[in-house]
This record gives C-alpha cells, structure tokens and sequence, in this order.
C-alpha cells in the first residue's frame, strides 16, 4: 500500500479520544483509575485502547493483573500522544484568551488543609466574578496533586513546602501557623510558657507519617529534645479535631482549620515555646506550558487574597514574607 495511502487510513482511523484515553491509561497504569479520571465506564476505556491496537497492528500496553505498563510500541505512541495533545490544548488555551474567561474550565488541586479550609472560598468567589466557568477541586497528598499537574491533569495546585521540580513554576502564597491545641478545661490551659518537654507525657492525635504538621511537629520535638506519645493517627484534621474535643489527647494543627473551634471554645491553643511554626503554602503550575487566562486569573486573585482574612472572615490574607 503506498505511504500516503496508509497515511490517510491511519487519520481516518485513530481519533483524539483514542489518543486521549490511551494517554491517560499510560499515566495512571491502571484502566479503572484512567476510567474513572475520564468519567467514562471502564469497558469504555479498554474498548477504545484495544480499537487503537487493532488500527496499529501493535499492542501497545501489557496487562499485568490491575496494573498496565507501556510496550515498546505504547512507548513511542506516549511521546507523540503527548506533543499531539498539548498542541491540542494550547490551541484550547489560545481560542479561549479570545473569549477572555466567559467559558472555560478551572482544574486546582490542593493538599488537605488548604483544600478543605481555603480553597473553596476562594473558588466560590472566583466562580461569582467568572459564572460560566466549569471549576474542579481535587484534594490529595502534595504528591499526588503535584503529579497531576506535571502531568497535565490539573492547571494548578496549592501546597505546603512544594517538592522542587524544574518542570515546575512554584509562586509563594500565604502563610499558615501550626498551633498546640487541648480541649476546653486541660489541665494546661492558660499556662505561660510550656516546652514540649513539659507535654511530654500527653497523648498526641497526630496526622499520617507524610503529612505537613506531622513532620514540622516531630522536627521541633527533636529540636527540643522531647519524646511525644503518639497515642492515635488520624487521616485528616476534621476527625483530629474530634478527638481532641473528647479528650484523647492534643494535637498540633493549622490555625486555619480550627478558628470555628476556637470562637465557640470547644478547642484552645496551648502556649507552648517555639509555636505557633509558621508554614507557607504555594501555587504551582506546569512552567512549559501556556496558561490559559482563566489560570492566570485565578492565581492572580489567590494573590491578592481579598477573599479571606486570617480567622477564616473575609478581608486580606498576610502574604508569605520572605
């Protein structure tokens, strides 16, 4: 069959959603996650892989149980996959800034605390200014959600002490604080000038092993020269704070996720020496690629933080100082 001949089957043949699906399967290495990524069924998902097998002649994927990995024929597809499909979506991005930000989409990822206490807010009054964007929020470990912007699936995310990537573009944004917190009526309440030597004895309810607090708290603990009972670990500040009210134990947690437990007094803070610890979050995106200016805009209103005040009211947020 002449070249141009093949050439014109195979664009008859293999369509963008193919390459699309295909893609996603290759990047999540597994056909359910890909599924449920591209909110397609997964019968779908591995029908449209194994069309674009067939069309090739190749297989392009080995199944091993639940995980998937790249052939040598899937391997050369993925890079030409990829550069075909970040043409397509700068081309989105570019038919988009000649819209301005009247439609679109807005995908944010965020690690938990900032996802679940700021986030929303934000994106709240961001979809008010711009109603006809479709907005998305992912929360996840501050891997995952970085993963999923290099690789495209998200257009930005926040996170604490962002993993340097030089792919990445990583721009400060606001300032947290790790504070020691007791239910109403500990015993240490109102107490000047604890250690943590002094807390030594105290249960801690503590977040998982990777988590942002969890690893500030154990680096002052060791600073201090101070052992800490881990009495419970929790997966996220909601059921620490929980605990902490039913008196298990303390907790260091963001000031941001307990300013309702504070104004009603079911938590306080603790004055221990050496907190509150300050942490900064930051706003990360993919460096090579064009951002569509409905991303522009919305880091820019993270920015400017007019939509949220350091107790969780609106007003200005104090930027990280350097």
């Amino acid at each position: 069959m002449p070249r141009a001949q093949a050439q014109l089957d195979l664009d008859r043949a293999v369509t963008l959603r193919q390459l699309r699906t295909f893609k996603t399967v290759a990047d999540l290495t597994s056909f359910s996650l890909a599924a449920r990524r591209l909110k397609l069924s997964q019968p779908s998902v591995s029908y449209q892989v194994k069309e674009l097998e067939e069309t090739l002649g190749l297989p392009l994927l080995d199944r091993l149980g639940k995980r998937v990995q790249l052939t040598e024929a899937g391997t050369v597809l993925y890079s030409y996959a990829r550069r075909m499909l970040d043409v397509l979506d700068e081309a989105t991005v570019a038919i988009e800034e000649m819209r301005g930000i009247k439609r679109g989409t807005l995908r944010v990822g965020a690690s938990t605390t900032v996802g679940i206490y700021l986030l929303p807010a934000a994106l709240g009054a961001f979809k008010k200014l711009h109603p006809g964007l479709v907005i998305s929020l992912e929360i996840g470990t501050r891997a995952r959600v970085q993963e999923q912007v290099l690789r495209n699936e998200l257009d930005l995310a926040v996170v604490g002490p962002a993993a340097k990537d030089p792919e990445l573009a990583i721009i400060p944004f606001l300032s947290d604080e790790l504070v020691v917190v007791a239910p109403a009526g500990h015993p240490f309440a109102g107490r000047r000038g604890l250690t943590l030597k002094d807390l030594a004895g105290q249960p801690f309810i503590m977040r998982e092993a990777a988590s942002g607090s969890r690893w500030s708290l154990e680096k002052a603990a060791r600073k201090a020269g101070a052992r800490l009972i881990v009495a419970m670990e929790l997966g996220s500040n909601g059921a620490i704070k929980h605990a902490v009210e039913s008196g298990l134990g303390l907790a260091v947690i963001s000031r941001y996720a307990t300013a309702l437990e504070f104004s009603s007094g079911r938590l306080i803070e603790l004055d221990v020496r050496g907190f509150p610890i300050r942490r900064d979050w930051h706003i990360v995106h993919l460096r090579r690629r064009k951002l569509p200016a409905s991303v522009h805009a919305f880091i820019d209103f993270l920015k400017e933080a007019s939509w949220l005040s350091r107790d969780g009211s609106r007003g200005r947020v104090r930027p990280p100082t350097d």
